[in-house]
């Protein structure tokens, strides 16, 4: 079917208390994987192309590579530009197709990050493509890690030590990091934004599922805001309480896992990392048993089917599954309307 807006997806998400998965589109394997999963789950799905997959594959492939997955789904597809960094990188992707912008203004003075912000939901909103913005900051693990201590703590920690060094080294500074749910308030009534990527206590890159959210500070901008809220930085984020209770994860009173997360009010949730390490833990597996295999497709066809299966878990998880039905006019506008 042709690509949709992230609107409508979202809105329903957020009115039924369910999330929908976002989920890069770094090659075609994973692109496929993405689609295949959501076919079997019927739901909805966000296809992401991130500053990363901008500079590998230039805009004009990535693009291309989403629009024709999309176009033989048997299910909503929307194509959404993860992080972006400007104005004019906005602009770019709205004229290449895409159907739900981001930007990340998250770098910039408050100030700043409401007037860019305002002007690309304006432009967006024109030609009927939503726009998501991004309030606080959410850091990356190698903010406060180097890829030796991260080695260390995957390799020869348990996971309550390692969990405990991570609060110590990074748990304040992420605190601090968060959005503020007064500014969030004054935030999207400045921008017109249709979605929120507010800093709710995640962490990009985190290596395993052990780290927790601040459910408080979520519960609180969705009051402030009444908008969906996106989580980034979920690949690191504990699944369940069933989950951190066998891993000996003990949570603090204000903290939850990505589950409590949707219970209050997470409306789009954001995987990447997970999705890249499960891939490459497939190929690896593969190329280690056949050494001497010639054939690119049958080493990456495991890789492949690892990262389909982690995204239909996080589908069922997000509960999202049969929600693949839209009731509104979800379809993006096949034309932008230039100006006489």
């Amino acid at each position: 079917m042709p690509l949709v807006t992230s609107k409508e997806l979202l809105l329903k998400a957020q009115a039924e208390g369910y999330a929908v998965g976002a989920f890069n589109a770094n090659n075609m394997e994973c692109v496929k994987a993405v689609i295949e999963a959501a076919e079997e789950e019927q739901a909805p799905v966000i296809l992401q192309v991130s500053q990363g997959a901008i500079k590998y594959a230039g805009l004009a492939m990535a693009t291309a590579m989403v629009k024709a997955a999309a176009e033989s789904a048997a299910v909503p597809v929307v194509l959404h530009l993860d992080h972006g960094t400007s104005y004019e990188q906005n602009v770019q992707c709205l004229v290449a197709g895409f159907t739900s912008l981001m930007y990340d203004g998250s770098a910039n003075p408050l100030e700043k990050n409401i007037e860019i912000s305002a002007k690309i939901a304006e432009i967006g909103h024109l030609v009927g493509v939503p726009v998501e913005c991004e309030l606080g900051k959410i850091p990356k693990v190698e903010d406060y890690f180097t890829p030796e201590e991260i080695f260390d703590l995957s390799t020869n920690k348990s996971v309550p030590e390692a969990v405990e060094v991570v609060r110590q080294k990074a748990g304040a500074s992420v605190e601090s990091l968060m959005a503020d749910p007064a500014q969030a308030k004054r935030f999207v009534e400045g921008t017109g934004a249709d979605s929120l990527a507010a800093a709710t206590g995640s962490i990009h890159g985190m290596w395993d599922d052990i780290w927790p959210l601040r459910i408080d500070r979520i519960e609180e901008i969705k009051k402030a805001t009444d908008l969906p809220i996106v989580l980034h930085g979920s690949s690191g984020v504990i699944r369940t309480r069933k989950d951190a209770e066998e891993r000996g994860i003990v949570l603090k009173d204000n903290e939850g896992t990505l589950e409590d997360a949707v219970k209050a009010g997470i409306a789009k949730v954001n995987v990447a990392t997970a999705i890249s390490m499960t891939f490459l833990a497939g190929a690896k597996k593969a190329f280690e048993e056949r050494p001497g295999e010639r054939d690119l497709r049958k080493i990456l066809s495991p890789g492949l089917q690892n990262a389909k299966a982690l995204v239909k878990s996080y589908i069922q998880l997000l509960g999202s599954s049969g929600k693949a039905e839209l009731t509104g006019k979800a379809s993006a506008k096949s034309e932008i309307k230039h100006a006489e």
